[in-house]
């Protein structure tokens, strides 16, 4: 009898154990969360992140002032409060005070230091961070990114006070700045012990509600658990995240088998933002590309649609400069609210070539003498777009009679060709650092030292200031739309298409949030029935 009991003790600790593991459940009451991602994490550095996977992982190892919430609020993270004053100038300063309780995960206290030396190493040249222009609000920016760190305006009066100084008005700066993975706090001690500190279990620091544990040396697989002294450790969701990070097609095979699939899901898949946008810059100071009809009837005859697949599955055509997943002031989706501003759809893709052909007539090229003139025009990329260069010159020569050269460079080649202006076309991807329709129209503007189109267009400056300087969000995004429009009709900056991200989230799990722009955070998944 006794050996009877015991077998049937064992079996229904045993079916007990499956069915808390199929419910997401550990027998030892662990909460578990299994989520698959496409793409790789090198590095867990807030400044240096650039894959969704690692601007996520961040989400979690680290935290900011202010926190995304699922329904699209934003509360108070380490900052328990702040004040905001408008100078005379126009100036703001934002006044952060800070939880007294926060720490790092080697137990030292997190302070407004730690803020202050983050932001000002995220703009530093030495950095060379590629998501320096998250801060480009901050009055000081211009000078610090070339080299003066300190003359970016963020103070810290005291242990818990931290002061920012905006060069303007900057409605999104709490919701998108202040909750950004770039901007998140850094301790100087750890960052200077080692070359390799955030990609070291022995060496990393962070201050977030989870803690990296597991081998770290195994790249497809990251646990993340809970951290105990995380002050509000007892809110949190899921006790333990695994992250598995899976190429594309085994990605796509996961979904349905685990709690979150992000990056992929097959047909089933839902759509979310992503913050690369494609784009063909014209430089406005070549006198080849002088006039405005002969940019538009470049633009009419690219299908974008297939310059979109051919960049990969994850990328839609573009309508506009702006992507899906960036919203309005006032809390809209910009692209969905505003509408398309490009036509891409197929049946009337002939009307449209019969139009950038009559353009082109008006612009004086009538016959096969005057597009000769064209012959020495070159279209500078990178070699991961040499499909869409040779695309874009295909369609040229077929629908128009106009050819141009190819040339592909190494980035870092292209990167410096943009920046001198060397150049009279040039394909390049423009990626937002903020969730703010102004992530993408800033750099055109005539005096900001992004603009390698050398674009000078005293309307669309204009239109920006007076956006930038509207105490209404309504009317703010009024003028931020206006502007884009210009900016697209003027054709000298030409969208191609915009990335997304495909998603599969399992219905009883709820919480989930994203930032629009790919990454995501776990800490408030819980599981309903």
């Amino acid at each position: 009898m006794r050996i009877w009991r015991r077998a049937a003790a064992l079996l229904l600790a045993l079916c007990m154990t499956v069915l808390l593991a199929a419910c997401g459940e550990d027998p030892n009451d662990e909460k578990k969360l299994s989520v698959v991602m496409t793409g790789a994490v090198h590095t867990m550095d807030p400044a240096q992140v650039s894959t969704a996977a690692e601007r996520t992982v961040v989400q979690h190892v680290f935290e900011n002032l202010m926190r995304l919430n699922a329904d699209g609020t934003v509360s108070h993270a380490l900052a328990r409060s702040y004040t905001q004053e408008t100078a005379l100038d126009g100036s703001v300063t934002y006044t952060f005070q800070l939880r007294t309780d926060a720490k790092w995960s080697d137990g030292t206290a997190v302070t407004a230091r730690d803020f202050v030396y983050a932001w000002r190493r995220l703009v530093d040249p030495e950095t060379a961070s590629p998501n320096a222009d998250a801060l480009s609000m901050v009055a000081g920016y211009e000078r610090a990114v070339l080299g003066d760190t300190e003359a970016l305006q963020v103070t810290a009066p005291d242990d818990h006070r931290l002061q920012v100084v905006l060069s303007g008005s900057c409605p999104y700066f709490i919701g998108s700045v202040c909750t950004a993975t770039v901007t998140m706090p850094v301790q100087e001690k750890a960052v200077t012990a080692h070359s390799n500190w955030s990609s070291s279990s022995l060496w990393f620091v962070g201050n977030g509600p989870y803690e990296r544990t597991g081998d770290w040396g195994d790249a497809a697989r990251l646990t993340l658990h809970t951290r105990a002294a995380y002050y509000d450790v007892k809110r949190l969701g899921p006790d333990r995240i695994d992250l598995l990070l899976k190429a594309r097609e085994e990605a796509d095979a996961s979904a349905g088998k685990v709690d979150i699939v992000i990056g992929a899901g097959g047909e089933d898949a839902a759509l979310g933002g992503d913050p690369t946008v494609g784009i063909l810059l014209v430089n406005q100071m070549a006198t080849s590309m002088g006039h405005p009809e002969l940019r538009r009837a470049l633009s009419l005859v690219i299908d974008r649609e297939t310059a979109a697949q051919t960049v990969g599955q994850d990328c839609r055509a573009a309508e506009g400069l702006v992507p899906y997943g960036i919203r309005t002031g006032e809390g809209e989706e910009f692209r969905t609210a505003n509408g398309a501003l490009i036509d891409n759809d197929p049946a009337s893709y002939n009307e449209r070539c019969q139009g950038a052909q009559a353009l082109l007539r008006q612009a004086g090229y009538t016959n096969s003498t005057t597009l000769s003139a064209l012959d020495t025009v070159t279209l500078l990329y990178g070699k991961s777009m040499e499909q869409v260069a040779r695309q874009l010159q295909e369609s040229w020569a077929s629908k128009l009679g106009v050819r141009v050269q190819l040339e592909s460079v190494e980035s870092y080649e292209l990167t410096a060709r943009l920046a001198s202006g060397e150049f009279v076309l040039a394909l390049m991807e423009l990626t937002g650092h903020y969730n703010d329709a102004s992530a993408y129209l800033d750099p055109w503007r005539s005096s900001d030292m992004r603009n390698y189109g050398m674009q000078y267009l005293n309307a669309y400056d204009i239109l920006m200031r007076i956006a930038a300087n509207s105490s209404s969000l309504d009317a703010r995004d009024a003028y931020l739309k206006d502007a884009e429009r210009l900016l697209v009709e003027n054709s000298n900056i030409i969208p191609l298409y915009s990335r997304v991200q495909p998603y599969v989230i399992r219905d009883e799990v709820r919480g989930a949030v994203s930032d629009g722009m790919g990454a995501w955070y776990f800490g408030g998944v819980n599981r309903v029935s």
